[in-house]
């Protein structure tokens, strides 16, 4: 087997000159390569309705789901036996509430 120091048919990396000689040792290491591009970062903007929506959304996030203060009041009412709703408003405003047309031609 004969063993020469020749480079003719190696492979070189894009951007490597295989016939350039090496001066130094950092030039051996390190293969010349152009100036990386400049990564830009992402921009948002947002508009005034979205940023009104994201205040309002925060300011509904400070009120609680429920309303412990009337559960209380209607719980003392009930243990008392004094509550007694209407039946016929309850049903006609969930009649009103859950369906489109009552509410939408005023039907009662």
């Amino acid at each position: 087997m004969k063993v020469s120091d020749k480079t003719s048919g190696a492979r070189t990396a894009p951007g490597v000159s295989a016939s350039a000689p090496a001066s130094g040792a950092q030039a051996a290491s390190t293969p010349a390569v152009s100036a990386a591009p400049t990564i830009q970062g992402d921009a948002l903007s947002v508009s005034s309705g979205a940023q009104f929506i994201a205040v309002a959304m925060a300011e509904l996030d400070k009120i609680p789901d429920i309303r412990t203060d009337k559960v209380e009041a209607i719980k003392a009412q009930m243990d008392s036996d004094a509550y007694h709703p209407d039946g016929d408003a309850v049903a006609d405003s969930l009649v009103q509430e859950y369906t489109p047309m009552a509410s939408a031609d005023g039907v009662s």
